[in-house]
């Protein structure tokens, strides 16, 4: 599958700050991901927002805001471990990774 059919396929785009729009993932009616089939139907290839979840800056930033984030999340505060270094680098990726806007993508995928 190419890039501009997966994303004619499994994207939409967002409102985002200023007025702009950036490319995000559908949602299910129930706000489920699009590729979310009993489980993460694209794990390997997954986005960084997921592979980082939830080590993201704002959600680590203290205790109260993870427990908050927790009481939705399932699958918080369960599983293993993860040591300081691993949660360092996930909040990294998660900083770095900047959004597509949709003028820059559309000229992308208009190049391919």
């Amino acid at each position: 599958m190419s890039v501009k059919e997966f994303v004619q396929k499994y994207c939409r785009w967002a409102d985002y700050y200023y007025g702009t729009q950036v490319l995000a993932l559908q949602e299910k009616k129930n706000y489920d991901c699009i590729l979310w089939e009993n489980g993460c139907s694209c794990y390997e290839a997954r986005p960084v927002q997921c592979s980082t979840y939830p080590f993201w800056s704002w959600m680590i930033a203290d205790e109260k805001t993870w427990n908050e984030c927790a009481q939705d999340c399932p699958g918080m505060n369960k599983g293993r471990l993860w040591t300081v270094e691993e949660i360092e680098e996930n909040k990294r990726a998660y900083d770095e990774n900047k959004p597509l806007h949709r003028e820059e993508c559309e000229a992308m995928m208009n190049q391919a």
